[in-house]
């Protein structure tokens, strides 16, 4: 197995988590690694170099030895992380097949839980290691990169015990980066704590138009947003993940400890009359849902509210 030192590292989506973990990893492998960005984005790259503002992971400029709009012109990777929406993610695996062999490690660093599946079933060939990440980072207009908040931390493990090798070398790779990663042989537990958040989250404050507060203090809302995370935990189970019996407890007090200005992804980009990633936190829940004969008439009825505001733009 490579050493660290010589590993090649891509990294497909330079937006705010990709921005973020790709700043981190130049900062302590540079030219090892190599980062996939197209039009003024790779320009500004090339000319200027990547800038994290980081609350946590720190503010400063790195230099990008290598970036490319088309992978096809790259040697094969040992590590290759994915960091697109879900929307993109078609067109990514397209792009990467030819970095891949059977050892490369990819890793999506995604919302919802489906993109380690999709990736798995389509890919010809490398390891995929699912993960979730939890920050606030967001890409800016002058291609840099702000993190906010006292935390950013990435959780990733093996799907069967012949990956935990090529999982604990990822963590390794991640952690002599000064980033968080922490590993898990529950990591699908970690992917869906997450999720069946964002499933009331995301989607009740992209519904309303409105930041967290305005949602705690109404007592209908602050109930249909129990009921939204009850319907993705009960989805969970069918799925076979292990999930906590208090999770939807602790949960709500997270959402309760969110200071009331808060927003998500979810309703920046309604409010930029943006579908963003309805699909992932309602389409999938209801798909899943269907799978396994379960009712879901709260996220429905969401779901069906949020294309009915799309429609109107």
């Amino acid at each position: 197995m490579k050493n660290t030192s010589e590993m090649k590292i891509t990294v497909f989506g330079i937006g705010g988590v990709g921005g973020a973990i790709s700043a981190k990893l130049l900062k302590k492998y540079g030219a090892q690694v190599t980062l996939i960005a197209r039009g003024k984005r790779k320009e500004h790259f090339e000319k200027e170099g990547l800038t994290l503002h980081g609350d946590f992971l720190g503010d400063f400029t790195v230099p990008v030895p290598h970036v490319t709009d088309d992978p096809s012109t790259l040697p094969k990777q040992d590590i290759l992380l994915i960091c697109v929406k879900n929307d993109a993610l078609d067109t990514a695996m397209e792009m990467v097949r030819p970095l891949l062999t059977e050892e490369t490690i990819v890793v999506p660093i995604m919302n919802g839980v489906t993109a380690y599946r999709r990736l798995k079933d389509t890919l010809p060939c490398g390891v995929v290691l699912p993960s979730v990440i939890y920050t606030v980072s967001m890409a800016t207009e002058d291609f840099s990169v702000v993190q906010k908040g006292n935390y950013t931390h990435l959780f990733v493990g093996p799907l069967s015990p012949e990956d935990e090798e090529k999982a604990r070398l990822f963590h390794q790779v991640m952690t002599d980066a000064d980033i968080d990663c922490r590993y898990s042989d529950k990591v699908l537990t970690e992917i869906w704590n997450k999720f069946i958040l964002n499933c009331a989250y995301n989607v009740a404050t992209a519904r309303f138009a409105c930041p967290t507060g305005e949602i705690k203090y109404d007592e209908k809302r602050r109930a249909e947003y129990r009921t939204l995370m009850e319907e993705a935990y009960a989805v969970g189970l069918a799925e076979g993940v292990s999930l906590s019996d208090t999770l939807l407890d602790k949960l709500m007090k997270r959402f309760n400890a969110t200071t009331d200005d808060s927003d998500s992804s979810l309703s920046r980009d309604f409010a930029e009359h943006k579908i963003g990633e309805l699909e992932v936190f309602c389409g999938d829940v209801i798909r899943m849902a269907e799978k396994h004969g379960i009712d879901v008439p709260m996220t429905r009825e969401y779901y069906r509210a949020l294309l009915d505001i799309a429609a109107g733009w």
